[in-house]
């Protein structure tokens, strides 16, 4: 059995683990949401439930506009004007937008006679967007900064964003004294998709004419509920919801986990978590967009500007608005009816090495990794947790990730009667100035001690015979 252990460890030591969402509830081993990290983790309960208001986990990282960044400020702090060149100058090639809301409205977990059951409902809503500096270099220093065909300024986003319902059943169970297993089958409910296949623009000046040569390519599905029709190529919110728009997308996830304890000190864990698909049917779209031919201004696919004379801007500018809609007839995007698609869920691999150096004290390190729209992020993290009279945990980290190196988090847990309340940040100095934090997250909830017996000791693992 320890080989098994020891094999899937380095299987997923060499794989490149990418991450962006680590919590210190993660580690927490009084807080039953530690599963949500490790389906393997053997709770301290014997019956727990929460209802509504049990996990309410936000997380956003935002790696390239920041709000110190966005503006200049007069000597009061007020912001005055947009600074373009201060954006550029303060942003990475590729930046990161991520939103994850994860609202859990019920959760229970009981222990049988061999192993522990949970169950829970959620309702999560992801949204992430990558994309390059070249839109905010081209806004800054203009098109003379992107000269000939090959220097264009090359604008690429990558978007997916999904709101669903996910109903899941799981099992752990401690197949030895040092041995735990466990995963969780979900059932998932997509409500709303949008998807980029492709979404990108080139612009360059030709460096003998200075004349102006732009290519745009767009093409994006969705899948919305009813409220929206479309309409002489168009996407209006016209239509009318129904119930049944909640349960129309179905999917399919599964999270596996394992826990050994080689001895009352040292114990290695793995999980791979949200490892699924939503398949998308219910009122869907596709999204196609090029440069039209519309006349004079294009050119083998792209809109090319050599300047107008006088004659031409009169006719252009004569009326309001008349130049904007000359502009929507090159670059209009069209939306009509689409074909079912499937899109996967980020998937988050995870593994963990710690040491007890009591029962009641344990030092974490960490490698996670989730596979996100766009690329990907490494992570690493430390942590120390504490419980503290069987009723109360402490848990300091620190995580570490590419353009983010100061996420110090803390996390407090205590039990009140039957209530077991928590709060948690994975970046505690983002929670004064998250404005200006490239990874914030704040994660709270009470959950509910079912019986009066139902917290168990932290017993020690017997040393092997």
């Amino acid at each position: 059995m320890r080989r098994v252990v020891l094999s899937i460890a380095l299987f997923l030591a060499c794989v490149t683990l990418m991450g962006q969402n680590v919590s210190p509830v993660d580690f927490m081993r009084l807080n039953p949401y530690q599963l949500n990290a490790n389906p393997a983790a053997d709770l301290p309960y014997i019956s727990v439930m929460s209802l509504m208001i049990g996990n309410v986990n936000v997380n956003v990282k935002n790696t390239g506009l920041h709000y110190n960044n966005l503006f200049e400020f007069d000597a009061q702090g007020r912001p005055t004007v947009i600074s373009l060149r201060k954006i550029v100058e303060n942003m990475n090639p590729e930046n990161d937008f991520n939103l994850d809301l994860n609202e859990n409205l019920f959760f229970l977990c009981r222990q049988l006679e061999k192993g522990m059951l949970t169950i829970g409902y959620n309702i999560r809503g992801r949204f992430d967007m990558k994309y390059n500096d070249e839109l905010f270099q081209l806004l800054a220093y203009g098109n003379s900064a992107f000269v000939g065909e090959d220097y264009p300024a090359t604008i690429d986003i990558n978007l997916d964003a999904k709101a669903y319902q996910e109903f899941a059943v799981g099992y752990q169970i401690n197949v030895t004294d040092h041995l735990s297993l466990g995963g969780r089958v979900k059932l998932l409910f997509g409500f709303a998709n949008v998807n980029t296949d492709v979404c990108r623009a080139k612009l360059f000046t030709d460096a003998d004419s200075y004349a102006l040569r732009l290519y745009e390519d767009v093409a994006a599905k969705a899948s919305l509920p009813g409220l929206f029709i479309v309409e002489n190529g168009l996407l209006k919110p016209w239509g009318r919801f129904s119930v049944g728009d909640l349960f129309h997308n179905p999917g399919f996830a599964v999270d596996l986990g394992v826990d050994y304890h080689f001895n009352e000190h040292f114990g290695l864990a793995a999980a791979v978590n949200d490892l699924g698909f939503i398949h998308w049917g219910a009122n869907n779209f596709q999204m196609l967009g090029g440069v039209n031919d519309a006349g004079q201004y294009y050119e083998d696919g792209s809109f090319f500007f050599q300047g107008m004379d006088m004659e031409q801007l009169e006719q252009i500018t004569s009326s309001d608005g008349a130049l904007l809609d000359t502009l929507k007839q090159y670059f209009q995007v069209d939306v009509e009816k689409g074909a079912a698609y499937n899109t996967m869920l980020n998937a988050n691999l995870m593994l963990r090495g710690y040491y007890d150096l009591n029962p009641q004290n344990r030092f974490v390190a960490q490698m996670q990794g989730q596979f996100r729209k766009g690329g990907f992020t490494p992570a690493f993290t430390v942590a120390y947790c504490g419980s503290f009279w069987n009723n109360m945990s402490v848990c300091a980290s620190y995580t570490a990730m590419p353009n983010s190196y100061t996420n110090f988090g803390l996390g407090l847990g205590a039990m009140i009667g039957i209530c077991h309340i928590y709060v948690a940040t994975n970046n505690i100095l983002g929670c004064f100035n998250p404005m200006n934090s490239n990874v914030f997250n704040v994660q709270a909830g009470i959950v509910f001690n079912l019986f009066e017996e139902g917290i168990k000791v932290i017993e020690k693992v017997e040393e092997p015979e």
